[in-house]
């Protein structure tokens, strides 16, 4: 399938990187850029499978209404 350019909803990566930001920021601000390197690596490396395994799951779904609507811009995530 050839990929839209600007589908985030069809990106697999876009939910990792909400989830990243949000727990690397979650109880304050990232100060430095050695913070943030630490604080996004250690986050990276907390990330269950089973939540990655839930993210892939729902990309089916996604795919399908988006082929449903005929590429429409209708679609909401």
């Amino acid at each position: 399938m050839m990929w839209p350019g600007n589908s985030p909803d069809l990106n697999m990566i876009e939910p990792a990187w909400f989830h990243l930001k949000k727990v690397t920021t979650r109880e304050k601000g990232l100060s430095n850029r050695a913070e943030a390197t630490r604080a996004w690596q250690k986050a990276w490396e907390e990330l269950e499978q089973v939540r990655i395994d839930a993210w892939c799951m729902k990309i089916r779904g996604r795919i399908q209404r988006v082929l449903d609507l005929k590429g429409g811009n209708e679609y909401s995530g």
